[in-house]
């Protein structure tokens, strides 16, 4: 049955942390962290290498030393030591044995976790639509199916707070986006979510709230369009790909445009505050007679993906 949530104002606080810092002798891989979430919120975590991301699950895990203040729906973590039954992690490597149905995977873990309700494994495969499929051996599973009983085994305990720790790295873009839809489809159930991933365009579609995280510092901690808003105001990004990457004669041509490598050498992203059809007819007009080369020129609103070169190479979110 759908989550159906009150105001946000109202929803149940599952994750408190105040100035949460993890030091690692001098270096502060996290520094002095604060941020709230609520039921039904899924919160995406982006940044950097090195940002603080893995430092921060690790706290919420009880796997590094942390001094501030970490609290899940009410429980204090530093003085609690049975973290499952708040928290619950995804993570990136598939946990299973391959030879086993998946219920009987379902049942060894549940084993190893103390947990002895039957009727909790049906609910965990339920909830992740693989009922169908319990007595299927993993070996026989698709990717997105495994990922499906993956999550399974995480949520057995009822936790309020899932934690999705890169789960989409190195799988194919079915699987990818069975993942993403679990953890959206968790979060409308009432759970707080946490999605750490690269993958930047699902993080804005479907995350209630990005948290940017650089160099152990909180850079932002809200909606997804308004951060974005917030960073480029009225700024377009333009993309321009080319048949072949460009010569250094059209290289020229590009440099008062502020061009910048894009993620293969036949795209170029550049930022423009000017009116995007002026931006486009001078930059056409520029390149002298080499439009033919020009595949494809597009102008949209700056996502996240934009909004992570910046952080890469400033530090800062605006501009």
């Amino acid at each position: 049955m759908p989550f159906s949530a009150p105001d946000t104002a109202t929803r149940e606080l599952i994750l408190s942390a105040t100035d949460v810092t993890v030091a690692y002798g001098q270096h502060k891989a996290l520094d002095g962290l604060n941020l709230e979430i609520r039921e039904g919120e899924l919160v995406g975590i982006i940044g950097p290498n090195g940002a603080g991301k893995t430092s921060f699950i690790r706290a919420l895990c009880g796997r590094t030393r942390v001094t501030g203040d970490l609290n899940v729906a009410g429980t204090d973590l530093r003085r609690s030591t049975d973290r499952r039954r708040h928290i619950a992690l995804v993570p990136q490597d598939i946990g299973l044995y391959p030879h086993l149905t998946a219920r009987e995977n379902l049942t060894v873990i549940g084993r190893l976790l103390g947990l002895k309700d039957r009727a909790a494994i049906n609910q965990a495969l339920e909830t992740v639509e693989m009922s169908q499929h319990a007595k299927t051996r993993v070996s026989e599973m698709s990717g997105g199916m495994k990922r499906r009983i993956n999550v399974a085994a995480a949520i057995m305990t009822g936790p309020k707070l899932v934690i999705f720790d890169e789960p989409t790295a190195g799988v194919d873009a079915p699987a990818r986006d069975t993942v993403h839809r679990l953890a959206r489809a968790l979060a409308d159930q009432g759970k707080a979510v946490i999605l750490i991933t690269h993958e930047l365009e699902q993080a804005e579609a479907l995350c209630d709230k990005i948290l940017v995280l650089c160099k152990g510092k909180r850079l932002a901690f809200e909606p997804p369009a308004r951060l974005l808003e917030r960073s480029f105001e009225n700024q377009r990004e333009v993309m321009v790909r080319y048949a072949t990457p460009p010569e250094p004669e059209v290289l020229n041509a590009m440099q008062p445009f502020a061009f910048t490598p894009g993620e293969m050498p036949t795209i170029w992203v550049a930022m423009t505050n000017a009116n995007e059809v002026s931006f486009v007819s001078a930059f056409l007009t520029a390149l002298k007679g080499e439009n033919d080369l020009v595949r494809e020129i597009s102008v949209r609103r700056p996502g996240l993906t934009a909004l992570m070169h910046r952080v890469e190479k400033t530090g800062q979110i605006a501009a």
